[in-house]
């Protein structure tokens, strides 16, 4: 059996290759348009940037929802605020949040980071000041999010409802200056690859979606001596097909540079089970 890379692979080490969503393998998707678009609602392409916004504060438990709104509503009625450009949003099951504005942030191709518009930053600091009085800043941790999308897909497919412990990750769908429906992206995949007769699966967070296939317990992790883990025959199996052998990012197959210098792919790989929209072990 091959030894695998660790089990928990760091979603920073991802870089964006691009956003052709046309597969290597030939598998596409069917919601996806080339060019650049008006960025509008069913869209996949916008040509300003990605979409941010300034999340002002969550609030979670009973009562999450009027409260928002009561916060809201004041905070619409404050000198220096557009009114216009505060809304509230669920988070998730649990959670809801109070948002404002929309800025859109472009990356910088040489240096790879995004610039802040001068505007976004001047509003997150007037509504950090915000306050129910003297000392009290009700917006103390507003900060810079990408502007929250619902979550699509059938819900059957969902990753977090999984009952088992790991499954194999082989794509990563991330938002663009150019690219907006991740989320879109990784169901279609995901309903693609079900189609193809895997087992996928699809897992949404804020900031990207995962596809994985199958479903695995402890026993797909096997750990040698000297502490050296490898994977069982069954997951070793699923990784010999062509199409699960690689991880894929935004459709392409994801590669590395290698000590030589030289650009290799990036195998698929086990994750853990996430059990919310705010568990990602990518």
């Amino acid at each position: 059996m091959k030894t695998p890379p660790c089990v928990r692979a760091s979603r920073r080490g991802m870089l964006l290759l691009g956003c052709s969503i046309l597969l290597e393998s030939g598998l596409g998707l069917s919601g996806c348009v080339s060019g650049s678009g008006s960025g509008g609602a069913g869209s996949f392409f916008g040509p300003r940037g990605t979409r941010w916004t300034i999340l002002c504060m969550d609030r979670h438990g009973p009562g999450r929802l009027e409260y928002a709104e009561q916060i809201a509503e004041t905070l619409r009625r404050t000198p220096g605020i557009r009114a216009k450009d505060v809304f509230v949003m669920e988070l998730s099951d649990e959670a809801v949040g109070i948002f404002y504005g929309t800025y859109y942030l472009r990356t910088d191709p040489d240096s790879g980071k995004r610039a802040v518009p001068k505007r976004m930053q001047e509003d997150l600091e007037l509504i950090k000041q915000l306050g129910a009085g003297p000392g009290q800043h009700l917006f103390l941790r507003a900060r810079k999010v990408l502007v929250p999308t619902p979550d699509v897909g059938n819900p059957d497919w969902a990753l977090s409802g999984l009952d088992a412990n790991y499954s194999l990750q082989v794509a990563v769908f991330e938002p663009t200056d150019r690219f907006w429906e991740y989320k879109q992206a990784a169901s279609e995949y995901c309903a693609e690859l079900r189609a193809r007769g895997y087992e996928a699966y699809y897992h949404h967070t804020d900031s990207s979606s995962m596809v994985t296939v199958g479903a695995f317990g402890p026993s797909a992790v096997h750990t040698a001596a000297g502490g050296l883990t490898y994977y069982s025959e069954q997951v070793t199996d699923l990784q010999q097909d062509e199409l699960l052998k690689y991880n894929r990012l935004n459709g392409k197959i994801y590669k590395v540079k290698d000590s030589a210098g030289k650009m290799t792919p990036v195998p698929s790989r086990l994750v853990m089970i996430p059990r919310s929209s705010t568990d990602v072990s990518w």
